[in-house]
């Protein structure tokens, strides 16, 4: 009777073996990806972590100089030029040297390029990887990713995550000598690329129109992880606080969430509470002063970790950017993602695929872009629907978020697109 049970507990763990996926390996490029315990963006840490479990050895290569602090966060100066090897739950962190820089000037240029060449100079002697993924953030990351799968002859994957060159118009720049560099350097890759992943279906249209083939294209958009953001309390209170939580740059558009804030400044019921860092965050706080908007309070960024407690003091989150036709169809939005995770309902100034998204998922109310009047009237018109409405606004946010975005959803997408790639 022992030995058959012992025959039938090898006969299925025979079985299990053969159902399983074979183990394979990913090296997935992000200049600026990062782990839970830092302020930014934590996408492949999160979906890396899923695709462990699903039998991948996923490696993250980013550079520790972190894009908003300033300062490296693995190495002690930029004299120290090493590769740093950090295991975290499951994903390999390979954090690459790259320059220093203070302002978004042509230093900021050499911080891209030299993180790529170190991606280059630092592989020489890795581990062959099954596929590459590069992310374009900037493109000279993901142009290193396709001439690494090159060199290994391993398929090639571009995320990509901002459209260039459009990106430069839709943050105020102009096209010139840069655009169109970028632009035969985009169209290289699209074409270089076994597939391409989209964080926005607005964008695989877009490709689509540029002639990319359908057929390469997958939708792996931004998600969250809603047990992150499980229990969250929210006690009763006189204000009504919208949170912003994300970059502060020209892109962003929160000069109309200022202008807003004056329209609302005589109700002391509202309160805005923008955190986060960036390239026009020194010129936003000076103007909110030069106004005397006491409504309006500016923070630090802070980790992924803590935002939780960040959310538990708001009651609505604030999805906004600059009015430009590029965001109407080519973002996929993280904070919009967080807000919803975390049960808050959305004032929206994001118009095409962002505003769909809060319309499918009933999650707060919406105004037209780059209108401080309409914004102020949609926060005015989500305080009027009363706090138990906003509850349950909160909670069919919340389930639409996991059922579509959640991180396991996005990585069984991503596993089954890869694995299609691999030899059988």
């Amino acid at each position: 009777m022992v030995q058959n049970r012992s025959l039938a507990t090898q006969l299925s763990s025979a079985s299990d073996e053969a159902a399983a996926p074979r183990r394979v390996s990913l090296l997935w490029i992000n200049h600026f990806a990062l782990p839970l315990g830092e302020g930014g963006g934590t996408r492949h840490f999160e979906v890396g972590r899923e695709l462990g479990r699903r039998n991948w050895s996923v490696t993250v290569a980013a550079a520790d100089f972190h894009y908003i602090s300033r300062k490296y966060i693995r190495r002690p100066n930029a004299a120290t030029r090493d590769v740093v090897s950090e295991p975290l739950e499951g994903v390999e962190f390979r954090w690459f040297w790259s320059a220093p820089y203070e302002r978004n000037d042509w230093r900021r240029g050499w911080n891209w390029i030299s993180f790529s060449r170190s991606l280059l100079d630092g592989t020489r002697q890795a581990h062959r990887p099954d596929v590459v993924i590069g992310s374009s953030p900037h493109l000279f990351a993901a142009l290193a990713g396709e001439r690494l799968a090159r060199r290994w002859r391993v398929p090639f994957v571009l995320e990509v995550r901002d459209l260039w060159p459009e990106s430069m118009v839709a943050a105020g720049g102009r096209k010139g000598p840069a655009y169109y560099a970028f632009e035969r350097i985009a169209h290289y890759l699209y074409r270089r690329a076994e597939r391409i992943v989209c964080l926005a279906r607005g964008t695989m249209t877009h490709l689509e129109r540029l002639g990319v083939e359908s057929g390469k294209l997958v939708y792996v958009p931004n998600g969250v992880d809603p047990d992150a953001f499980e229990g969250i309390e929210r006690p009763p209170r006189d204000t009504f606080t919208l949170v912003y939580a994300g970059a502060h740059g020209p892109a962003n558009g929160l000069d109309v969430v200022l202008d807003a804030a004056v329209l609302l400044r005589d109700d002391p019921r509202f309160r805005f509470l923008l955190i986060g860092d960036g390239p026009a965050k020194e010129e936003l706080v000076r103007g909110a002063r030069e106004r005397g908007l006491g409504n309006v309070e500016f923070r630090d960024p802070v980790p992924k970790l803590r935002m939780p407690e960040v959310f538990a003091e708001a009651d609505a989150g604030l999805m906004v950017l600059r009015d430009t036709p590029l965001f109407a169809y080519g973002v996929s939005p993280n904070k919009l993602f967080d807000y919803f995770g975390a049960g808050l309902p959305v004032v929206c100034n994001v118009p095409g695929e962002v505003a769909s998204m809060v319309e499918a998922a009933r999650g707060g109310e919406l105004a037209r872009p780059g209108c401080a009047e309409s914004l102020a009237a949609a926060v005015r018109r989500l305080w009027e629907r009363g706090a138990e409405e906003r509850k349950e606004i909160g909670r069919s946010a919340r389930d639409w978020v996991t059922r579509e975005h959640g991180r396991t959803v996005l990585a069984e997408r991503l596993d089954g697109a890869l694995r299609e790639l691999l030899p059988a």
